[in-house]
């Protein structure tokens, strides 16, 4: 690892056991899949991805558990990747090399305890006639995977279309991407009882670094963290220069939180229409460590907060729920969730049609049941020179050192500064130039735009292959 290359910004390698002392080329990292700073060999059509994925988990069977078997001592359980993407997805070079890096890392090299899965929505006029039946039928299924899908990869999809949506969620009324973009995943997860959870991974969305160990590493340290005040640390950004420690971070946390914070579930109001039991109760006593060695049920990559007066885009779309039910929501759409939470959100929206934007669904449920949901400190970088006190006060919303609340701390926060978009310069966030611009530099490529290395912000990256740290970069469009 360069001597040279600069701290993260926010996030940590340590705290999540990240390993820091190493560096990637583009070469180095993509080479054994088919990258070449001479010529990539797009496709590799005599590689069925799905078929070894199957062998590898036949061989290895014995070691996890099967379906929801919770008696299995010693018995991994299984989990899911899933890509999610529609029929007008454009291959892209590097696009194969990614997805291959995932299946060889995450399932293969595991023996089969992950799986990817591509989910593949059919938008296209000429498709909405197809019934949930049609996308079962391998005849009309096999024509649209020759169609829509290179052939290494074809025996990894699952289509599905509005019709799907329409048939098993009536009551909720919307079924788009950007409103219900976890759907499809819920329906996923009622056929396939083998995954106790879901990765659901945007197609925008890259990785430096070993898969395995940034999956694995994530998981791994969610389940050790403890659920006092589990909340408001999601909604607070760990910044080392200012907090120095994840302990003091935790203190800041604990001293700036009113009474006990959010203990178990917060589920919506009851009303003489509206009735709700949530999962999972507050325990009493409340065990000592709680929440330790408890696998999470939502596990974001971005910060999980009240949308409630933060000014998000989606801030009041509800529907179903009675008045002020408290939500929660962490965008963008990239994170780890269990059946558990999947199925909740499903049989609610069965049942009474209730839904949030998409984003926020997933950590809402986990609110409303009591579920243990968790904001991963991911490394961040932040590439303009200023000062790490007005970097936190330009995310945090207040002084570093001065009290907050935690409980009001989100508020406003959506907003774009006037004049300059603090998210803009961060390797992580909804949307921002940095994540893309690194990228191109690493994998040496200027995408389809027509000046050589220019970026979204028109700066131009430097001509020669840079040696990057493990982390994830998003969104990531053209490359």
């Amino acid at each position: 690892m360069s001597a040279k290359f600069p701290s993260p910004a926010a996030g940590s390698y340590e705290i999540l056991g990240l390993n820091n002392e190493v560096c990637f080329t583009s070469s180095s990292r993509y080479g054994p899949y088919g990258w070449s700073t001479k010529e990539t060999k797009t496709e590799w059509p005599e590689v069925k991805w799905g078929e070894l994925q199957q062998k590898c988990l036949q061989k290895n069977q014995h070691r996890f558990k099967a379906d929801e078997d919770e008696g299995a001592k010693g018995k991994k359980p299984r989990q899911a990747v899933v890509l999610r993407g529609h029929e007008k997805f454009k291959w892209r070079p590097n696009d194969f090399i990614y997805t291959r890096s995932l299946i060889a890392e995450l399932a293969l090299a595991t023996g089969g305890e992950y799986e990817v899965i591509f989910m593949i929505q059919l938008n296209g006029d000429e498709h909405s006639s197809l019934t949930p039946a049609d996308l079962q039928n391998s005849t009309i299924v096999d024509p649209l995977k020759e169609r829509y899908v290179p052939a290494e990869f074809r025996d990894l999809v699952i289509f599905f279309n509005t019709n799907v949506l329409k048939e098993t969620y009536p009551k909720v009324g919307e079924w788009s991407y950007t409103m219900q973009s976890y759907q499809p995943v819920q329906w996923l997860a009622l056929s396939h009882p083998e995954f106790t959870h879901f990765w659901v991974i945007e197609q925008d969305l890259r990785i430096i670094g070993h898969n395995y160990e940034f999956f694995n590493s994530i998981g791994e340290w969610a389940r050790k963290q403890p659920r006092e005040l589990l909340w408001e640390r999601n909604s607070q950004i760990f910044f080392p220069a200012i907090h120095k420690t994840w302990d003091n971070f935790v203190r800041i946390i604990k001293e700036n939180t009113p009474g006990e914070g959010v203990l178990g579930p917060k589920s919506p109001p009851q009303t003489e229409t509206y009735s709700f039991t949530p999962a999972l109760p507050l325990p009493s006593p409340i065990p000592k460590d709680w929440g330790v060695g408890e696998d999470a049920d939502v596990i974001s990559l971005s910060r999980i907060w009240d949308p409630v007066g933060s000014g998000w885009v989606f801030e009041n779309y509800v529907k179903g729920f009675p008045p002020d039910t408290p939500r929660r929501t962490s965008p963008p759409n990239s994170g780890r969730f269990s059946r558990r939470v999947l199925l909740l959100t499903h049989e609610e929206q069965v049942r009474v049609g209730t839904c949030v934007a998409g984003e926020a669904t997933n950590p809402t449920t986990a609110l409303h049941h009591g579920l243990k949901a968790v904001f991963a400190p991911i490394p961040m970088y932040y590439d303009e020179d200023v000062d790490p006190k007005d970097l936190y006060k330009a995310f945090a919303g207040h002084e570093a050192g001065q009290p907050f609340d935690t409980s009001t701390a989100h508020l406003n926060m959506a907003i774009p500064d006037n004049q300059h978009n603090r998210w803009e310069r961060l390797t992580f966030a909804w949307t921002n130039y940095l994540a893309e611009e690194l990228y191109k530099w690493f994998i040496m490529s200027n995408g389809t735009n027509s000046k050589v290395h220019e970026s979204p912000s028109g700066r131009h990256t430097p001509l020669h292959e840079p040696c990057f740290p493990a982390m994830a970069l998003h969104p990531i469009k053209d490359v």
